[in-house]
């Protein structure tokens, strides 16, 4: 389930990325913790990651990774490293 909290495309299609993962369908938010409240493991964060660089063109960075903890953190570094599509 999908909270329709923004209309940012970058964040609907993180979410779609994150629904194998949401086991226990809970409602996905800027604020969701992607390890924690998804209980998605370190090689699976890895796995959406390099699917997420290849969508966007983009790179994310090792350092950047590890402030990525939520969806909105997510969301964001895909716009700040230019991936708007």
């Amino acid at each position: 389930m999908v909270t329709q909290e923004t209309d940012d495309l970058v964040f609907h299609k993180t979410c779609d990325l994150l629904k194998p993962y949401n086991k226990k369908n809970i409602a996905l938010t800027m604020d969701t913790d992607i390890a924690t409240e998804l209980e998605i493991d370190s090689v699976a964060i890895l796995d959406l990651i390099m699917e997420i660089e290849d969508i966007y063109g983009i790179s994310i960075p090792m350092n950047l990774m590890a402030d990525i903890r939520t969806i909105g953190n997510l969301v964001r570094a895909i716009h700040d490293l230019g991936g708007n599509k």
